[in-house]
């Protein structure tokens, strides 16, 4: 009987660890952008994408890509790309180096160049 309680006890205290690990999960996003055809006289629009790392968590960027078609441009060294609309500024340090760590927020992802240029950022969210 003991040993059917204390067997009981483990496989409950290990769901429970199961769950717990999982809640302190890291996760991978990827969000894009990209520049489309503009109407009349405007040639180009910009299309962020837009994310939200939640409160309690950070985002850390892995990688960063941007390529314009149009002129061969391919760039993967992330600049003055994500805007944050909880902040109200770019997300650069006071170099125009960017921050690789966003606290919680709403954010914007662009890229610019003519139309059919893209972009895509992946970012890890950490508790």
């Amino acid at each position: 009987m003991k040993k059917n309680i204390m067997l009981r006890s483990l496989v409950v205290f290990a769901i429970i660890a199961v769950f717990a690990a999982s809640a302190l999960a890291v996760t991978t996003h990827t969000v894009y952008a990209r520049v489309v055809s503009g109407t009349g006289a405007i040639q180009a629009v910009l299309e962020p994408g837009e994310f939200t790392v939640p409160s309690g968590s950070t985002a850390v960027i892995k990688k960063f890509q941007h390529d314009n078609p149009a002129t061969g441009y391919h760039n993967e060294k992330l600049g003055k790309n994500i805007y944050s609309v909880t902040q109200g500024v770019y997300m650069v340090d006071g170099n125009g180096n960017a921050l690789m760590q966003l606290p919680a927020g709403q954010y914007r992802f662009f890229v610019g160049g003519s139309a059919g240029a893209s972009g895509s950022l992946v970012y890890e969210l950490h508790p």
